[in-house]
C-alpha cells in the first residue's frame, strides 16, 4: 500500500514537472524568440542625409557624414573633407543589414559590463534631411567564438567575432555577428579620401621631373622603351618605380596648410586615356620637412620627411640608368 502511494505520488510529481516544461516551451521560449526580429532598423537608404559617429571615450568630437553640393563629406570641428570612397556606403549596409543573433540581457544593469553606457559605447545614429532620426545604435564590447569547422581550421578563418549592442532608449542588449568596433570607432583621417596618386602603368608615356638644374629631367616612352633624355632607361628600374607610385596614398594630412611660395620639385605624368596628373613639393616649417600636393586630390596637403613621399617619387636620373651607363 505505501509502495502503491509513493509510486502515485511519484506520477503526480513527473506529470507536474512534464506541464512546466510545456508551459516554458510554448510560453517563454517563443516570448524570447519574439524579442529578435529580422533587423535592427528597416528604413530606405535615399532618406539618409545626415550620419554622427560618437566615438566611445571622446567629448565634443562627434564625427558627422553629410552632402555637400551633391557629395558626402567628412567633419570633426573645423576641418571638411571629401571620404573616402564608399565609406557611407558601408556605413550604410552594415546598419541597415544588421541582424540579431541571440538577446544576450534586458537588465539595464548590465550595460556596464557590455560598454553600452553613453560614456562607454560607440554611438551611430542616422538622420533624414529634416533632422529626423531614422536609427540610434549603440555600440559596446566584442569577444571571439571559435567556429567548429574542419575546413575553417585550416584556412585560418575559424574564430568568428562578437559584437554587443542596443538600440538607444532601449534597455535590451543583443549579440550580433562581426566586429563592429573595428568598422565604427576609427579615428577622423581613416575616413577621409586619402587619394595621392592613381594610375595604370600601361597608359603612361611620360614623366617629367622639375626641381634644380642637376634634378630636372624627363623619362619617356619612345616605341616601348623608355628614354631619360635621349639614354635608354634601365627597363627594371623603370618598371619597379611605376609600381611603387601607382598607387599611392597619403597618411600624415597637412590640415590649414596654404602656399606661400613656389613648389621645390614638382613632376607631371602624362599618358594615353590619362589625365595629366601633377604633383607638387614645398618645403615644410622643420629642416627635413616636406609638403605634398596632387592634383588628384587638390585641397589635400600631406606632410613627409625625406624617407617618406620625397625618396619614393623624385628618383635621381640616374635611378633609371643601367650600371654600365652610370659609369
Amino acid at each position: 500500500m505505501s509502495k502503491r502511494f509513493d509510486n502515485k505520488k511519484l506520477f503526480y510529481i513527473f506529470a507536474a514537472l512534464v506541464i512546466i516544461l510545456v508551459l516554458t516551451m510554448v510560453v517563454k521560449v517563443p516570448g524570447e524568440k519574439a524579442t529578435l526580429k529580422d533587423k535592427f532598423f528597416d528604413i530606405d537608404s535615399t532618406r539618409i542625409s545626415r550620419i554622427t559617429l560618437h566615438t566611445a571615450g571622446t567629448e565634443n568630437n562627434d564625427i558627422e557624414f553629410y552632402k555637400k553640393q551633391g557629395k558626402w563629406v567628412v567633419q570633426q570641428g573645423d576641418i571638411i573633407a571629401s571620404t573616402q570612397k564608399n565609406a557611407v556606403n558601408n556605413i550604410i549596409t552594415e546598419i541597415l543589414n544588421l541582424k540579431p543573433a541571440r538577446l544576450a540581457a534586458t537588465d539595464k544593469s548590465k550595460w556596464e559590463e557590455y560598454e553600452l553606457t553613453d560614456s562607454l559605447a560607440t554611438r551611430v545614429s542616422i538622420e533624414n534631411e529634416k533632422g529626423k532620426k531614422l536609427a540610434d545604435l549603440m555600440i559596446g564590447k566584442f569577444s571571439f567564438k571559435q567556429i567548429n569547422d574542419p575546413y575553417a581550421r585550416y584556412s585560418g578563418n575559424n574564430i568568428q567575432g562578437i559584437s554587443y549592442v542596443r538600440v538607444s532608449g532601449k534597455k535590451e542588449i543583443y549579440a550580433v555577428d562581426g566586429f563592429l568596433s573595428f568598422t565604427f570607432n576609427r579615428k577622423f583621417d581613416e575616413w577621409r579620401d586619402n587619394t595621392f596618386l592613381q594610375f595604370n602603368n600601361n597608359d603612361v608615356t611620360r614623366i617629367s621631373f622639375t626641381g634644380s638644374a642637376d634634378d630636372s629631367y624627363n623619362l619617356e616612352k619612345k616605341d616601348s622603351h623608355w628614354y631619360t633624355g635621349e639614354i635608354m632607361a634601365d627597363s627594371l628600374n623603370t618598371m619597379n618605380y611605376l609600381n611603387s607610385i601607382n598607387w599611392l596614398t597619403g597618411q600624415d594630412f597637412k590640415d590649414g596648410f596654404r602656399p606661400v611660395s613656389d613648389p621645390i620639385y614638382q613632376m607631371e605624368i602624362e599618358g594615353n586615356n590619362l589625365l595629366s596628373i601633377q604633383v607638387k613639393c614645398y618645403k615644410g616649417e622643420g629642416k627635413y620637412e616636406y609638403i605634398f600636393n596632387s592634383s588628384l586630390n587638390q585641397e589635400v596637403y600631406y606632410t613627409s620627411d625625406r624617407a617618406g613621399l620625397f625618396d619614393k617619387l623624385f628618383k635621381p636620373q640616374t635611378y633609371f640608368l643601367s650600371e654600365k651607363k652610370k659609369k
